[in-house]
């Protein structure tokens, strides 16, 4: 890995911490008014993600998305399956703008400011080895 690599590397984790704080506090400040009158879908708290994954990554990455007429209307039901080839597919079906429910494995929600986004955006945690959690 190139020199240049590991710096812009560490630029974008010291961007995405900055950018992940002050975003992180608006969402516990409003949870409680999300719970109250958006319990299940937490729209708001979507709409923090995407910002946070938006400007975390304009500088370092451009996002193009082919084929979203084929996708159903934002509103109703449907289920995203993602490859995950990286971290990188967070950040970009974040950008995409959908309100919607990503499994993940328990250990990341532990994580500070992150994991605890996660679990106030009502995502669901996995325990990769229990039958049960995977059902």
């Amino acid at each position: 890995v190139s020199f240049y690599s590991r710096i812009r590397g560490i630029c974008f984790y010291i961007v995405t911490g900055v950018v992940a704080i002050p975003l992180f506090l608006l969402m516990v400040m409003v949870h409680p008014l999300v719970l109250l009158f958006d319990r299940y879908r937490r729209r708001f708290q979507h709409l923090v993600a995407k910002i946070w994954a938006s400007a975390s990554i304009y500088c370092f990455c451009k996002i193009e998305f082919e084929g979203l007429e084929n996708l159903p209307a934002p509103d109703l039901p449907a289920v995203y399956v993602s490859n995950h080839q990286s971290f990188l597919d967070i950040y970009t079906l974040l950008t995409l703008g959908r309100t919607f429910k990503f499994i993940s494995k328990r250990a990341i929600f532990l994580i500070p400011v992150i994991g605890w986004a996660m679990f106030i955006m009502g995502l669901i945690p996995l325990r990769r080895m229990d039958n049960k959690s995977q059902l």
